[in-house]
């Protein structure tokens, strides 16, 4: 009987074929752009002139090697993507990675994955991949200019959030059947408090249509190392686990709801419930009061602020402290326990949910085009979310609104007529949380009223 191997510890990053491609271009430019300025400064013309030949003949090389290649994870700009995130993060974090079930698939697969911190696609990179993979990600990074051409020559994907978008599946299925993985993670937004959001969009038939292999894939560790509310990160273990493949033959034995079950079951991760840290930092409260707006105890919106490892009420003055295992030492014991706090206080005033804001809104035309601002005003309760502004008003309906991203203290977001549109409160920032969270219980509410007319 075999015996069960240990996840290893990656210790450095690993080279796919396309990165080592980027490694050979960053050479030639420093060949290109070093020898020949060294040279002159020596006074030796001929051997700068040699050195500039010798790079640009190496340039000449490398650029034959990624012909026909762009638009792929195996292209040049792909190469140069991770070659520049790598130069960014380094090796600062330490991850370990069980990816053995990931050796045996044959062919081009879908790998889904919990999403815990923004790094999430550099960890996925790391792991044993038979080619590099694509990944789906917001169509905010593939419309701007440059982020633009780098994710159209990169081959990266694009998916509009919760609104609908054709052109997802589409280009999934046209980069499965060109034979490369592609990486999807189906929360299509950040964990807020360390646990798994709800997934409010099925892809149980695509996954079945595709018929390929399905890699389940959970991360746990990212969230401290850099959550969504904290603008440092943190240095910290990171696991990542291969749960479960799903072979093509068994997934056209399972209807689209045990699908989709099966899906949130093996993803789901809790951060507070393992052993992480310690984490020594003296700064851990630092922004927490974007995402808990609101005090556990008074009940005060906007009065928490965080400062050191205390977060604390200025309207009744409960102060609580995070411990090196980045816990509450008075209770609520968790940051998701206390946002847990928080939702009961809003779920007893849901009957009566009125949000209002003044905002400067930005509005990135559709497809790419210019972006313009103006100032106008929000609204959300239980019929839906409205905006009005000087140039115009819409509405989205309830039944419409499955969910609502936000930038911690920042903004919230939304799509309207193919245009991304990020709202700025003009006063209390931290709101833009409450504005998330009440478009989360709306839903929830929506859900459970027509499971309950079925």
């Amino acid at each position: 009987m075999k015996t069960a191997q240990k996840p290893k510890t990656q210790k450095a990053p690993i080279d796919h074929p396309g990165q080592r491609g980027g490694r050979v271009f960053f050479l030639s430019v420093l060949l290109a752009a070093v020898l020949p300025v060294l040279a002159l400064c020596l006074r030796a013309w001929i051997p700068a002139a040699a050195a500039g030949l010798c790079a640009l003949a190496a340039f000449l090389v490398w650029l034959f090697r990624f012909r026909g290649r762009t638009g792929t994870p195996d292209s040049l700009m792909y190469a140069l993507i991770f070659r520049i995130v790598r130069l960014w993060l380094g090796n600062r974090q330490k991850l370990r990675i069980d990816d053995e079930p990931l050796r045996g698939i044959e062919g081009p697969y879908i790998l889904l994955s919990n999403h815990e911190s923004f790094e999430d696609f550099w960890y996925i990179s790391q792991m044993a991949h038979p080619r590099n993979p694509s990944y789906l990600v917001n169509e905010f990074y593939c419309t701007r200019p440059i982020l633009k051409t780098m994710a159209k020559r990169g081959g990266i994907l694009s998916k509009k959030l919760f609104t609908p978008d054709l052109a997802a599946p589409v280009g999934i299925m046209r980069m499965v059947r060109a034979g490369w993985p592609v990486v999807v993670f189906p929360e299509g937004r950040l964990s807020p408090d360390g646990r798994s959001n709800p997934m409010v969009e099925s892809g149980a038939a695509l996954y079945k249509r595709l018929k390929v292999t399905l890699v389940l894939l959970r991360i746990d560790g990212a969230y401290w190392a850099h959550p969504k509310w904290r603008k440092k990160t943190y240095r910290t273990q990171i696991r990542l686990s291969v749960r479960r493949v799903l072979r093509p033959e068994e997934l056209g034995k399972l209807t689209n709801e045990e699908l989709d079950e099966i899906i949130r079951r093996e993803l789901w991760n809790d951060a507070s419930a393992g052993e992480h840290g310690p984490f020594p930092q003296k700064d851990k409260a630092l922004g927490l009061e974007t995402l808990l707006y609101r005090c556990a105890d008074c009940g005060a919106l906007y009065q928490t602020l965080g400062q050191g490892s205390e977060l604390r009420c200025r309207a009744c003055g409960k102060t609580r402290r995070l411990d090196e295992a980045y816990r509450f030492t008075d209770g609520p014991a968790t940051i998701g326990a206390y946002y847990d706090a928080i939702r009961a206080l809003e779920e007893r005033e849901l009957d009566k949910l009125s949000l209002r804001a003044e905002v400067r809104t930005k509005i990135f035309g559709a497809n790419g085009s210019p972006v313009r601002w103006e100032r106008g005003v929000c609204s959300l309760d239980g019929s839906g979310f409205r905006y009005r502004s000087e140039n115009g008003e819409f509405e989205i309906p309830g039944e419409k609104l499955p969910a609502l991203a936000f930038s911690c203290g920042e903004e919230f977001e939304l799509y309207q007529e193919n245009e991304l549109h990020y709202f700025y409160p003009l006063e209390e920032p931290e709101q833009v949380a409450r504005w998330g969270l009440a478009a989360d219980l709306l839903a929830v509410r929506r859900r459970a009223k027509t499971e309950g007319e079925r």
